[in-house]
């Protein structure tokens, strides 16, 4: 019973409906009690005027014109056992001797003289109902020196107070029955919209849908929304690891392609371990790099100290052409040696790494790259001589997954949308047109000093 209690207690339904029925319960019984007690009064109350009217008759027939005693006793007789048929009388002297009597039913009370002297004391101060053995009793005092003493059976009123608590107590459990009902069918009502929501949620789950829908309750907007919101950063996150692991895979491409190009060089084994060792110190830096940005927001740019920028490009250009050494592309460098960028070095390899590999892919034979600066800003212009990128696709390949040409060249269309989120990070601008001096692509890079 308490494992069952417990585990219906986490049912916000079953909280409310069993919270209402204890406080249904304490008011009714209240109002039951209350009831009862004023139904007890007025039955009581009736009773006490029934006895109170046939006091009177009785004083009616005693002030009769008839002279002799024997006959207004008759008189009384006749009338009181018209009036009622469950009362029985008693005229007793002041002596407490027994005058006259009317014995209607059977009782088992003895008018003994202490009960008589009891009585006529009542009479003569207070008159008061009392409840003795089996009946009830009260005495009046009359003006001839006698007291009445009037009795009627107990057994008649405690039938019918029992018989109208039995209706008290059946419509009393016929409301809170259907005030049950009616509050049972109202919080049904009421949470539909959070059995809407489970639905939705299990929907969600099952990858039927993306995100709850409208059609929500007013005050469940709120809620709505805040679970839309935890949806969205939480689909936010697994995409962003998602694309992590993509753009992991995608780095490390360069180093093992350079790994395996100086396999088949036939290098010694000095050559090959430094070219091996540069590399995998490479990928170890790429594999951190990744994991960092995993966990950082996307507009979370590091902009630790000054790194030169030649350097970095000097480096990608070695090893791109060692994997790209059978197509033997010719680079074209026109480079500000000075040039400092407020940016974090991992970041610049990953951008320029990535943009400089898809001009040694789409190229013929020949990349120039450019690097300048003014008072504000510090431009890098990459072009190729291949077949260009179409005005109509040169916001289209920003994208993650799009690439200008499927066949000309393998690759997942990775690099530029990874290189376009790092440059956002910085505020940097890229664009795409053609170049006008080796007629193929040219990507230039804005990015800000400060």
């Amino acid at each position: 019973m308490k494992k069952w209690l417990e585990g219906k207690f986490k049912s916000v339904k079953f909280r409310i409906l069993f919270t209402f029925w204890l406080i249904l319960l304490v008011v009714f019984f209240g109002i039951g009690w209350f009831l009862d007690g004023l139904m007890i009064a007025t039955k009581t109350h009736h009773m006490e005027q029934h006895f109170y009217t046939q006091s009177n008759v009785f004083r009616s027939c005693l002030n009769s014109e008839i002279t002799s005693e024997e006959g207004k006793l008759n008189v009384c007789s006749n009338a009181l056992k018209q009036g009622s048929t469950t009362t029985n009388l008693y005229l007793f002297h002041l002596d407490n001797s027994l005058a006259w009597k009317i014995k209607q039913y059977p009782s088992d009370i003895v008018y003994s003289r202490a009960l008589v002297s009891q009585l006529s004391a009542q009479a003569l101060s207070a008159r008061v109902v009392l409840r003795m053995k089996d009946s009830f009793v009260t005495s009046f005092a009359l003006n001839n020196q006698k007291i009445l003493i009037l009795s009627t059976p107990l057994k008649a009123f405690d039938a019918d107070v029992l018989r109208s608590r039995g209706y008290l107590g059946a419509a009393l459990l016929l409301n809170v029955l259907l005030l049950m009902t009616f509050l049972a069918w109202v919080i049904n009502r009421a949470l539909k919209p959070l059995d809407k929501m489970v639905f939705d949620l299990e929907k969600i789950a099952s990858g039927e849908a993306e995100r709850l829908k409208d059609g929500y309750a007013s005050e469940f907007v709120v809620m709505r929304d805040s679970v839309n919101n935890l949806l969205s950063a939480e689909q936010k996150q697994r995409e962003r690891y998602r694309n992590t692991l993509a753009d992991l895979a995608h780095s490390l491409k360069t180093p093992l392609a350079v790994i395996q190009g100086a396999a088949n060089e036939q290098l010694d084994y000095e050559s090959y371990l430094k070219v091996a060792s540069e590399q995998i110190r490479r990928m170890d830096q790429i594999i951190q790099y990744q994991l960092t940005r995993a966990v950082k927001s996307i507009n979370d740019g590091t902009k630790t100290q000054s790194v030169k920028l030649v350097p970095i490009i000097e480096r990608i250009l070695s090893a791109l052409a060692k994997v790209y050494r059978e197509k033997e592309v010719r680079v074209i460098l026109s480079l500000e040696h000075s040039i400092e960028l407020n940016a974090d070095e991992r970041d610049l390899m990953e951008m320029l790494g990535n943009m400089l590999e898809n001009a040694f892919k789409y190229s013929r034979s020949e990349v120039a790259v450019s690097a300048y600066s003014d008072s504000d800003n510090v431009f890098i212009v990459i072009e190729d001589d291949g077949g260009g990128v179409s005005e109509n696709l040169r916001h289209t390949i920003l994208e993650r997954g799009e690439r200008a040409d499927t066949s000309s060249a393998p690759g997942q269309g990775i690099g530029l949308s990874v290189s376009v989120d790092i440059l956002s990070s910085y505020n940097c601008r890229l664009e795409v047109e053609d170049s006008f001096s080796l007629g193929g692509a040219k990507f230039s890079i804005t990015f800000p000093k400060s």
